[in-house]
C-alpha cells in the first residue's frame, strides 16, 4: 500500500474519531466526513467501502494496541496488580482516543454496527477472561484464596471498566478516569485480595 494511501486511510480514520469526540452528538455521514478530511466521497470510499468498515477498522486498532501490551503486563507484574494494570492501560488508551471510547461503550454504534458491537463483546469478554487468569494465577502462584471466585473478582472489575469508561464520556471527557481508578483500585484490590 502506498504511503499517501495508508496516511488517507489514517487521516480518515482519525477524522471520524475526532466527530465522535465533539460535545454535541454528530450525525456522522459520508458527506460530513469527507467536508471535515478535505477529500471527496469517492475517496473515502476507496478507502473504506462502507463507514462500518471505519469504526471496524478502528476497533482493530484498539485492539491491536492494548492486547500485546496486556501480554506484557501480565508477564512483567505481580500477581496481584495485572488485574489493576489491565483496566489502567484501558483507561489511559480512552483518555487519549476519546472517540474510540464512545465505540467501545457502543453509543456511536447504530443498528448497522451491529457486527461491531459484536465485536467489542468479545473484546470485553477476552478482556475479562484476561483478569480471571490472572486471579486464577494468583491463587496458584501465592496458595492465597480471593474474597471472590475468579469469575465473580473479574465480572467486578470489568464491570468497574466499563463504568469508568461510561462516567468519562457522560463527563464530556473532563473527568479524570485515570486517577480514579488509582482511588478505586486500592479499595477493590483489598476487598478481593485477602
Amino acid at each position: 500500500m502506498s504511503k499517501e494511501k495508508v496516511s488517507r486511510k489514517i487521516q480518515i480514520m482519525q477524522t471520524l474519531a475526532s466527530m465522535l469526540e465533539d460535545r454535541e452528538p454528530v450525525k456522522i455521514t459520508t458527506a460530513e466526513l469527507a467536508k471535515r478530511t478535505n477529500i471527496t466521497e469517492a475517496a473515502i470510499y476507496r478507502h473504506f467501502p462502507s463507514k462500518r468498515k471505519i469504526y471496524q477498522e478502528l476497533v482493530e486498532f484498539f485492539e491491536d494496541s492494548i492486547f500485546p501490551r496486556v501480554a506484557s503486563i501480565k508477564k512483567d507484574s505481580a500477581p496481584d496488580e495485572v488485574a489493576g494494570k489491565i483496566v489502567m492501560l484501558i483507561l489511559t488508551f480512552c483518555e487519549k482516543n476519546k472517540g474510540i471510547s464512545k465505540i467501545l461503550n457502543r453509543e456511536a454504534l447504530s443498528v448497522d454496527e451491529s457486527k461491531i458491537e459484536s465485536k467489542v463483546d468479545l473484546i470485553f469478554d477476552r478482556l475479562g477472561l484476561e483478569i480471571k487468569q490472572s486471579f486464577q494465577n494468583y491463587e496458584k502462584e501465592t496458595k492465597n484464596k480471593l474474597s471472590l471466585n475468579a469469575s465473580s473478582a473479574a465480572d467486578l472489575v470489568i464491570s468497574c471498566l466499563e463504568g469508568q469508561i461510561q462516567i468519562f464520556i457522560r463527563s464530556k471527557f473532563k473527568r479524570d478516569i485515570v486517577q480514579s481508578w488509582n482511588e478505586h483500585w486500592q479499595v477493590i484490590k483489598k476487598a478481593i485480595y485477602i
